[in-house]
C-alpha cells in the first residue's frame, strides 16, 4: 500500500458513514466540556468569542462551543458529515450561532476567528504545513490543533495480511510524523498530551465485523468475509476490551496576527 494508502481506506462512502456514527456515539458519551481541546480553546477566546471549527464533523466540538455562547463557523466538506452536523444544529436550536461551510481547508473564502480549531483532521492534508499556515492566516488571537499520539489503525496492523499480503498495513500520520513538520516551518507550541479511555472498542460483534470490512476493503468478498469471522472468533477479548488512546494538542498563538 501507498504511504498516504490509508486515506482510500477511511475515505470511501461506507468507511465515512461509520466514521460518522462513531463520531455520533462518542459524543453522546463523554462530556466534551471537560476535555483538553475544549477548555484549551475556551481559555483563549476574547471578548468576541468567535471560532472556526476546522473539519467539524458531526459538530463534536462545534454544538458545545455553541452552546457556550460562542460564534462558531463549522468547516466540513463531507456530505456524510455535514447532514449529522446540520440535524444536530437544529435540534439545539443553535443555527443562528453557527455558521456552516461546505469548503476543504484551506479555503480560498476569507473567514476569520479569535481562535482557529483542527481536532485530528490535519492528518487528512496533503500538506500540512499549509494546512496550518492557512489556520495561523484566519485566527486573531489562537490557532488550536488536535493530534492522534497513538496510531488508530492498530487494529488493522495484524489482519491486514491476512487479505493483503502484497500491501503494507495503512498506517495514518500521527505526532511523531506532523510536529516536526510545523517545528521546522517555525511553529513553537504548547504541548499537552492527554489519554482518554475508550471502550469496549467494539461491543457489538456485527458492528466489529461492517466496520473491519469497509477497513479491510473486503466487504464485497464472502469468502473474506468469512475469512474475518473466523480469525475474529478467537479475539474477542482483544476486540472487546477498552483502551486508552493517547491525543497531543498544540496549541500557538499565530505568527500572522
Amino acid at each position: 500500500m501507498p504511504e498516504d494508502g490509508w486515506r482510500t481506506v477511511i475515505r470511501s462512502g461506507d468507511a465515512m458513514k461509520l466514521m460518522a456514527e462513531g463520531l455520533l456515539h462518542a459524543s453522546e458519551q463523554a462530556d466534551i466540556t471537560q476535555s483538553t481541546i475544549y477548555l484549551e480553546v475556551m481559555r483563549h477566546l476574547g471578548t468576541e468569542r468567535t471560532v472556526l471549527d476546522i473539519g467539524a464533523g458531526v459538530g463534536r466540538l462545534t454544538v458545545p462551543l455553541a452552546e457556550s455562547g460562542c460564534s462558531v463557523t463549522a468547516i466540513e466538506p463531507s456530505a456524510e458529515m455535514l447532514g449529522h452536523l446540520r440535524e444536530r444544529l437544529e435540534l439545539r436550536h443553535l443555527t443562528d450561532r453557527v455558521k456552516v461551510v461546505t469548503d476543504a481547508w484551506p479555503t480560498d473564502l476569507p473567514l476569520r476567528g479569535e481562535v482557529a480549531l483542527a481536532a485530528f483532521v490535519i492528518q487528512f492534508a496533503e500538506d500540512p504545513v499549509q494546512f496550518a499556515r492557512a489556520m495561523e492566516s484566519a485566527a486573531s488571537r489562537r490557532c488550536v490543533l488536535a493530534v492522534h499520539v497513538d496510531q488508530m489503525f492498530s487494529f488493522l496492523q495484524d489482519l491486514w495480511p491476512e487479505f493483503h499480503p502484497d500491501e503494507s498495513p495503512p498506517r495514518m500520520p500521527v505526532f511523531a510524523d506532523l510536529y516536526p513538520k510545523l517545528l521546522d516551518d517555525g511553529i513553537v507550541g504548547d504541548v499537552q498530551v492527554f489519554s482518554e479511555q475508550r471502550g469496549p472498542r467494539l461491543m457489538d460483534p456485527n458492528m466489529a465485523m461492517e466496520m473491519l470490512a469497509v477497513r479491510l476493503r473486503i466487504q464485497e468478498d464472502e469468502g473474506a468475509i468469512q475469512r474475518l469471522r473466523e480469525l475474529l472468533s478467537t479475539r474477542t477479548d482483544a476486540i472487546a476490551k477498552p483502551r486508552p488512546i493517547r491525543a497531543a494538542v498544540i496549541s500557538w498563538q499565530p505568527r500572522e496576527s
